[in-house]
C-alpha cells in the first residue's frame, strides 16, 4: 500500500531552495535603486539629487552580491562556469547570464562618469597609492573644468537612459523564468514578470529609504532624512504599492503578507501626518522590504509545494547550513554590507558635482 501511494503521489523535494528567493529579491532591489538614481542622472530631477549617487551604489553592490545565491544553489558551486558556456539563444537563463555580466559594467561606468569631477578633486588632494587609485578611477584626468563637466553629465545621462531597459530586463527575466513553466500552476501566468517588476519597485524604494536614513544618521551631527525628500520617496512608494495591490487582485494574494507588507506601508505613505514621523516612515519601509521578500518566498518556494497529483501541500523547511540554508542568506547580506561599506568609503558620493537641471 505504501509503495502504491508513493507511485501515485510521489513527494518531491524543492528544486530551488531559499537562495533563489534571495536572488530574486536582490536583483529587484538593484533594478529599483537604479531607476531611482535615473530620476536625477537620466531626467535631471534635482529633488532626488541627494540620494542619486547613493542609489547608484546600492544598485551596483546589491547586484554584485546577488549572483552568489545562484552559485550557492547549484549544489556543486565549482560548476558555475557552465552557466556561461552552456548557452541557448531561446533560453531565458542564457539571457540572464548576459544581463548579469553586462548590467554591472554599465552601472560602474555610469558611477565613474557621475562622480568624475569629485574623483579628479580627490586625486589632486590624495598622495601615494590613493592618488594613483583615484586617477585611475577618473580615467587619468587631472583637471575638470566646466566643459569637462558638461560632457561628463551628457555621458552620464546617456548611460542612465540606456540602463533603464537594462534594469527592467535584469529583474523582468526572473519573472519570465517562472512564467514559462507550465508544470507549476502558481507560476504559469503572463503577469509574472510584471508582478515581479512592480513588487521590486516597492522593495527597492523602501530599501533606499532605509539605507539613506541610516547614512544620514552616520553623518557628523546625526541628522535625519530631509523631510521634503522623505515625503517624495513616501509618495513614490505609495504609488508602487497601489500598482502592486492591483496586480495581486488579478493573480494571488496572501492576507497577512498583503496587509502588513503593503497595506500598512501604504497607509503611512499616504497620510502626511504619519509619513512625517521618521519612526513611522522607516517602520513602514521595513515592513515593505520584508513583505516583498516574503512574497518572493511564497512565490518560489510555495509554487514548488503544490503537488501535481492529490490535495494538500508538500512541506519544506530550509536547513541552517549549506548552500541552501538560512545562514547562506545571512552570509549573502554580509557580503552586500561589505561591498556597500567599501564602495561608500571609496567613492565620493557626497562630493559629486551638482547635476545640471
Amino acid at each position: 500500500m505504501t509503495a502504491m501511494n508513493e507511485l501515485v503521489q510521489p513527494v518531491w523535494d524543492v528544486a530551488w531552495s531559499v537562495a533563489i528567493p534571495q536572488y530574486f529579491f536582490m536583483t529587484g532591489v538593484s533594478a529599483a535603486a537604479f531607476l531611482v538614481s535615473s530620476l536625477t542622472y537620466g531626467f535631471g530631477d534635482r529633488r532626488f539629487e541627494r540620494i542619486a549617487g547613493l542609489s547608484l551604489i546600492i544598485a551596483l553592490t546589491v547586484l554584485l552580491a546577488a549572483p552568489l545565491n545562484l552559485v550557492a544553489d547549484l549544489g556543486q558551486p565549482g560548476r558555475f562556469y557552465e552557466l556561461v558556456f552552456a548557452t541557448h539563444a531561446t533560453a531565458p537563463m542564457t539571457w540572464g547570464v548576459f544581463l548579469l555580466t553586462s548590467y554591472p559594467a554599465l552601472i560602474l561606468l555610469e558611477l565613474l562618469f557621475a562622480f568624475r569631477g569629485a574623483l579628479v578633486a580627490r586625486a589632486a588632494s590624495a598622495t601615494g597609492l590613493g592618488r594613483r587609485l583615484y586617477r585611475c578611477l577618473a580615467f587619468g584626468r587631472e583637471a575638470h573644468g566646466p566643459e569637462d563637466e558638461a560632457r561628463t553629465q551628457a555621458m552620464s545621462r546617456r548611460l542612465a537612459l540606456l540602463g533603464i531597459p537594462w534594469a527592467l530586463a535584469v529583474h523582468g527575466y526572473t519573472g519570465y523564468i517562472l512564467g514559462v513553466m507550465k508544470a507549476r500552476p502558481l507560476w504559469h501566468t503572463a503577469l509574472m514578470p510584471v508582478v515581479f517588476l512592480v513588487s521590486a519597485m516597492v522593495s527597492g524604494v523602501a530599501f533606499v529609504i532605509l539605507v539613506a536614513a541610516a547614512m544620514e544618521r552616520l553623518e557628523p551631527g546625526g541628522r535625519r532624512l530631509e523631510p521634503a525628500l522623505a515625503a517624495l520617496l513616501a509618495r513614490l512608494l505609495a504609488g508602487f504599492i497601489v500598482l502592486d495591490l492591483v496586480l495581486r487582485l488579478f493573480w494571488t494574494a496572501i492576507v497577512v503578507e498583503t496587509l502588513l507588507g503593503l497595506g500598512v506601508p501604504l497607509a503611512v505613505a499616504l497620510v502626511p501626518a504619519w509619513r512625517s514621523r521618521p519612526w513611522a516612515l522607516y517602520g513602514a519601509a521595513a515592513l515593505a522590504v520584508v513583505g516583498v521578500w516574503v512574497f518572493r518566498w511564497d512565490t518560489v518556494i510555495g509554487g514548488q509545494l503544490v503537488p501535481k497529483v492529490g490535495a494538500g501541500f508538500y512541506g519544506y523547511a530550509p536547513p541552517a547550513w549549506g548552500g541552501d540554508g538560512t545562514l547562506q542568506v545571512l552570509g549573502n547580506w554580509g557580503v552586500w554590507l561589505f561591498l556597500f561599506v567599501a564602495a561608500t568609503s571609496l567613492l565620493p558620493w557626497r562630493e559629486r558635482e551638482e547635476v545640471a537641471p
